[in-house]
């Protein structure tokens, strides 16, 4: 019994050391979700409006040649930019999103996508996979950053006007609800004009030049959120992983107290009745 009551004392040790583990790297999550929700917060209605303005323009005037607009069709490869954690202990968050981006290259075919990999998850599921690695984003741990954003369109954007690739999709996970995300795979070049009703606008100059000053800006802020939507889901998904893990550590803890205490008390209750049985038997004799 002493064995195994040395045995529960090292358990309860090691859950209390898990908890505390768990606890400060939910804490950690918490504070970077902030963070991330409050830049995510602070972009959407620019970068809402300047969608908006956009796709407005095309539906009015479609008659255009330029390169972001005009679908290639010369090589058959497509770029695939994933944004993925570094880490893991974030739930299903890489799970769901390798397993959608798994589909996608079994259709499109492993030779035809050509891959940039924010994250060290997606970049060794390429490397699994044996797909073509054009570049990689590694170490950044969910931490946006201005310079990545713009490092990574010039990349994307390299490849799709070299002809290298047709098209350029991107892979990452979107906030839908306060609680929930869900992975996606968007088309991000050529820019596809969505259906609606024209509006009509009176251009002040020709539409070449509007279009080389909205699209830089349109294509920046798109993947801007993108980090931010994927990041901001990183976060979520991590802080809501540790909290479980620290709810399971504190009933496993409760549960193995309760455990050492029924223990104690039985060699407690062992000991009384053989003092007493000894008394016993000295007034026999």
């Amino acid at each position: 019994m002493a064995q195994s009551l040395r045995q529960i004392k090292s358990r309860i040790k090691s859950v209390e050391n898990t908890r505390k583990l768990t606890r400060a790297m939910e804490m950690i999550s918490v504070s970077k979700l902030k963070r991330t929700e409050k830049l995510l917060a602070a972009a959407a209605p620019y970068s809402d409006k300047l969608e908006k303005l956009m796709y407005d323009i095309l539906k009015t005037v479609q008659d255009t040649e330029n390169t972001y607009l005009i679908p290639h069709k010369k090589t058959g490869a497509v770029a695939l930019l994933m944004v993925t954690s570094d880490t893991g202990l974030c739930g299903m968050y890489n799970h769901a999103l390798l397993r959608l981006i798994d589909t996608f290259v079994t259709q499109r075919g492993i030779q035809a996508v050509h891959t940039v990999a924010v994250g060290k998850k997606g970049f060794l599921y390429c490397r699994k996979r044996g797909l073509t690695i054009q570049h990689s984003y590694l170490g950044f741990n969910g931490r946006f950053s201005n310079d990545l954003s713009l490092q990574a369109l010039t990349e994307l954007d390299r490849m799709y006007c070299d002809g290298i690739v047709d098209e350029v999709y991107i892979a990452y996970s979107r906030i839908e609800t306060a609680a929930r995300s869900k992975p996606v795979i968007e088309r991000f070049l050529p820019i596809e004009p969505r259906p609606g009703k024209p509006i009509e606008y009176i251009l002040e100059t020709n539409l070449e030049s509007i279009y080389q000053g909205i699209i830089p800006l349109y294509l920046a802020n798109k993947l801007r959120s993108v980090l931010l939507h994927a990041f901001t889901s990183e976060h979520k998904a991590r802080a809501i992983s540790m909290g479980e893990a620290t709810k399971n550590a504190v009933d496993l803890l409760e549960s193995l107290i309760l455990q050492r205490n029924k223990m104690r008390q039985a060699s407690i209750t062992k000991e009384i009745l053989e003092i007493v049985s000894s008394a016993e038997a000295l007034k026999g004799s």
